[in-house]
């Protein structure tokens, strides 16, 4: 996955509207204050909010952690991080960081990948007591588009796409860790492409395109063909649409946890 990712790192900006969209979304839940000025964002990518994420607290000192080495990269040539805004490669499972010594843990678009259960243990194992967890997740039932295309397009129901955790894991995962939802929101979003090609074009370019079972995703001009044919009987006048279900939540580990 973290070579995947990787390979997006230098189109990944230019590309990714609705992750940054949906982050900016994220930001504006954000308490006014947190317990703690050290902060972790993760799954930073290229890092596109680091400025605003300090400018909001301007005493935070952040670590930026990614899986991918290339996505660090690239947040350092593009002037992002820096000694308020530090580079981290690490798992967002498994993060080589010390017990309750973190503010806030922010993450958007980016923990859809991991077990729900391992990832909110992680964030609320680094949280300090009262610390917060600012949390954005696309969830099952998102790219229906895409993969009833694809089940048309094959004749099967064999999944494409990598199951994503419905909200009922998220919220069992929270409660789980000791975290408590202050904030629960729930938005679908929808882009419009003007074909499959730039659809698909546009997941590579952002590390997106994660298959079941290790499949390579579109295999043969037949499968092509029919794949494009299905996904055209739902044209849009604004294109052919995918939408995206998503789940934002503000959470406070518990004081004594």
């Amino acid at each position: 996955m973290s070579d995947r990712f990787g390979r997006a790192a230098p189109s990944y900006d230019a590309h990714a509207g609705l992750q940054l969209a949906c982050a900016l979304s994220l930001l504006d839940m954000a308490p006014a204050e947190l317990p703690d000025s050290r902060a972790l964002e993760l799954g930073c990518a290229t890092a596109p909010l680091a400025r605003r994420q300090q400018s909001r607290w301007p005493d935070s000192r952040w670590l930026a952690v990614d899986l991918s080495p290339s996505m660090l990269a690239e947040a350092r040539a593009r002037g992002r991080t820096g000694e308020r805004f530090q580079p981290l490669c690490a798992d967002a499972e498994r993060l080589p960081l010390a017990d309750a010594g973190l503010g806030l843990v922010y993450s958007s678009f980016a923990l859809q990948w991991c077990l729900p259960a391992r990832a909110m243990a992680e964030a609320a194992r680094v949280l300090v007591p009262s610390g917060h967890l600012l949390l954005a997740v696309p969830l099952a039932g998102s790219l229906h588009e895409l993969r009833d295309s694809w089940a048309a397009a094959d004749g099967t129901r064999r999944p494409r796409l990598n199951r994503l955790p419905a909200e009922t894991d998220w919220r069992r995962a929270l409660e789980g860790a000791g975290l408590f939802p202050q904030q629960w929101r729930r938005m679908a979003f929808t882009e419009h492409y003007p074909d499959v090609r730039t659809l698909v074009r546009a997941f590579k370019a952002t590390g997106v395109d994660h298959v079941q079972g290790g499949a390579t995703g579109l295999t043969g001009k037949a499968a092509w063909r029919a794949l494009c044919d299905a996904y055209e009987a739902r044209r849009q006048p604004a294109g052919l649409p995918l939408t995206w279900d998503v789940l934002f939540v503000e959470a406070i580990k518990e004081p004594h946890g």
